[in-house]
């Protein structure tokens, strides 16, 4: 069976009705005539990005026309994670997509010590957008403004290190509700007066293993891990 490429599409679309006629966003229409070379009559699906898809038709491809079809049901919501990423630049880009495939809720700059430039979450929204279209989400992960670390340590917090640990994910996980927020230190690491203040405020560090991730494995192989666990739940 051959690969049906979801659309999302703009965000100011009205409520999809099935035989309605709509238009993917410039970029997807170019992207879905010049790069994948669909033609007219060919299957898509676009995503309202509030939980809904539908199955369409291209009608013109140059303009990116398609007629809305049956809805697909049985969506899968996003995961309840929020993660808080302290890197940034290329390797933040990689995290942000991977953590957007996994399905979670949320994604967020973290202002932690080691910091070294600002996130452009312009970035990451386009990124999470292309993401979820390749992972077929129903909707996109949310982008959200930089958190500072303080104000990151809430009830639901884990703090990930390879520098230290007082917690097994396990022990970490079985106190701890929904919406689960999973702060991801810089290449540095977290310093230590961030990591005693994690401990002051009771939340659990957590580290994988004997060997040090790079900030965007650690990520993601953190979140997938977590989601592991609240799948089993």
């Amino acid at each position: 069976m051959a690969h049906v490429f979801r659309f999302f599409l703009p965000t100011s679309s009205a409520e999809l009705a099935v035989d309605s006629a709509v238009l993917l966003a410039s970029d997807d229409a170019k992207r879905l005539h010049k790069v994948l070379r669909l033609e007219a009559g060919e299957s898509v699906e676009v995503a309202d990005g509030r939980g809904r898809v539908f199955v369409a038709t291209v009608v013109n491809p140059r303009t990116g026309e398609v007629v809305l079809g049956e809805e697909v049901l049985g969506q899968h919501p996003l995961v309840p994670i929020r993660v808080l990423l302290a890197q940034s630049g290329p390797r933040a880009d990689d995290a942000v997509e991977k953590l957007v495939e996994l399905g979670v809720a949320e994604i967020s700059p973290l202002l932690a010590s080691g910091r070294r430039r600002d996130a452009r979450t312009d970035r990451w929204e386009r990124i999470a957008e292309g993401a979820a279209a390749q992972a077929k989400l129903a909707m996109i992960p949310t982008i959200s403004a930089p958190v500072a670390y303080l104000d990151a340590l809430v009830p639901g917090a884990i703090v990930c290190s390879h520098e230290h640990d007082d917690s097994s994910l396990s022990d970490a996980l079985a106190g701890l509700s929904t919406p689960i927020t999973l702060l991801i230190g810089p290449e540095a690491g977290f310093s230590d007066e961030e990591l005693g203040a994690a401990q002051q405020a009771g939340v659990p560090i957590v580290r994988f293993g004997q060997t040090v991730l790079r900030t965007e494995t650690a990520a993601v192989v953190f979140a997938a891990l977590v989601i592991d666990r609240l799948s089993s739940r």
